[in-house]
């Protein structure tokens, strides 16, 4: 496996980010593409990709995976289409980097998870196709900022799209805060999950008590061995399902404000289950 995190520029360009990653003894990182990002242009890399992978080579930190976590099912239609071509952009990008693995959001409408099945319908065969023809395996954040947050409704993406190029980036702390058993869903769902986000979560029950699930700050996210996850059996499952690809640290804590801090934190938790 690969140790990682996940960054839109926080460290600086693509160099900095690299050289800072190998001087802390990262092994990879993955990177978040926004429309509109600076911290790779795409353009570039779709025409001269060997100018990203000769820096990639000269740090020895591998990118697992570009992400786009826009809505390609948007409503509005001018949106839906602005967002569907840049992940396809973004796709195409990941080609040209030879990456196994491409992250994202799968998009949300609004309405019912009816609605939204029969609209990702409508968009996501065409996205399919494209990762088909380039082989490249799509791995989708189980996130309440998109439809495919909860188990149910994955197995009804699968299902509809037919087509093992889509997957999940395994998010545990998503899970947690909708009172999941995050570890029995992994086991479950092991062999779809192809890139992974190490991300807890905290459930606060003092708060619950008081105000409930519909109060703010009950389930705060939080840095791997903070929260409520179980992470030796969590790499159990994950060795159990031959996953052997990238851990890739996602620091949203509220209370380790540095990011340098929290992903050193992260990852000095997380080496215990790296040989």
């Amino acid at each position: 496996m690969l140790l990682g995190f996940l960054t839109g520029g926080q460290l600086g360009n693509l160099k900095e980010t690299l050289e800072w990653a190998k001087e802390k003894g990262f092994q990879s990182i993955s990177i978040t593409l926004p429309i509109g990002s600076e911290f790779l242009d795409l353009n570039s890399v779709i025409s001269n990709p060997r100018s990203v992978r000769d820096l990639v080579d000269e740090y020895g930190v591998v990118i697992s995976a570009l992400g786009f976590y826009g809505n390609p099912i948007h409503p509005d239609e001018a949106t839906r289409k602005r967002h569907k071509e840049h992940f396809l952009k973004v796709l195409e990008a990941s080609y040209r980097l030879e990456l196994p693995v491409m992250t994202g959001w799968v998009g949300k409408y609004p309405g019912s998870i009816e609605d939204n099945i029969r609209e990702v319908k409508k968009v996501w065969p065409d996205i399919l196709k494209k990762a088909e023809d380039y082989d490249i395996r799509i791995a989708i954040e189980n996130c309440p900022g998109n439809i495919m947050y909860r188990p149910d409704i994955w197995q009804r993406v699968f299902d509809e799209l037919g087509s093992e190029h889509i997957g999940l980036e395994f998010d545990p702390s998503h899970l947690i805060c909708q009172l999941i058993d995050a570890n029995a869903v992994a086991d479950e769902f092991g062999d779809r999950i192809y890139h992974v986000h190490a991300k807890d979560a905290e459930i606060n029950w003092e708060r619950i008590s008081r105000l409930g699930i519909t109060s703010e700050r009950w389930c705060p996210h939080r840095l791997p061995g903070f929260g409520e996850l179980d992470w030796a059996k969590f790499f159990t499952i994950l060795r159990k399902h031959n996953y052997d690809y990238a851990i890739s640290i996602e620091h949203e804590d509220p209370y380790f404000k540095d990011y340098r801090e929290g992903l050193l934190l992260a990852k000095k938790f997380l080496e215990m289950f790296f040989p």
